[in-house]
């Protein structure tokens, strides 16, 4: 496996384990409960990953598969596309973004059921990441509603930064739901 390819499942592995981590620690009690009207609940914020990474998945799959058909050449370089989408600031989730009707995710989707769905479509993406190792998939590019056009190793990189976004967007909507319900607790 080249070293651009590996170093980005490397990460995607990171960013996953963490979320698994996070995902983990919910309360079911606590997993649909939306701390204001306009923010998503801990179910709702695993539900959209799973749409977002299924889309992604089959991208980069009809990508590669395009790569293959149309004689994309030999990757050469091997430097690190790992700081590529840094501008955009996709992991740290310091601005909203607003999530195209596409990706809004169903409701009534259990943390179980998503973490499931998620498995898959990263088996998914893995294998067609790596059906196209040794191809120069920086030349495939597709466009991203954010960063415009991107290849498909950021593709998949962005699939990571999303997903480490939106653990911390679980996190704090979690501390918000137990702050509401300690502060309607019952004094004893």
């Amino acid at each position: 496996m080249r070293q651009r390819l590996a170093e980005l499942i490397a990460y995607m592995d990171d960013t996953r384990s963490r979320l698994e981590v996070t995902a983990r620690r919910i309360s079911p009690s606590f997993a649909g409960i939306r701390p204001r009207g306009d923010t998503w609940s801990a179910e709702d914020n695993m539900a959209h990953l799973v749409v977002v990474e299924a889309g992604v998945s089959r991208l980069i799959g009809r990508s590669v598969e395009w790569a293959k058909a149309n004689g994309v050449g030999s990757e050469i370089a091997d430097d690190s596309i790992m700081a590529s989408l840094d501008r955009y600031g996709l992991a740290e989730g310091t601005f909203k973004m607003q999530a195209p009707l596409s990706v809004v995710p169903p409701e009534g989707k259990s943390i179980d059921e998503s973490l499931n769905a998620l498995t898959a479509s990263r088996v998914a993406m893995k294998e067609a990441l790596l059906s196209g190792d040794g191809l120069d998939l920086s030349q495939v590019k597709r466009p991203h509603p954010v960063a415009g056009e991107i290849n498909v190793y950021q593709w998949a990189l962005f699939v990571a930064q999303h997903e480490e976004r939106h653990r911390r967007q679980i996190e704090k909507t979690l501390d918000e739901v137990t702050e509401l319900a300690a502060e309607s607790a019952p004094i004893v």
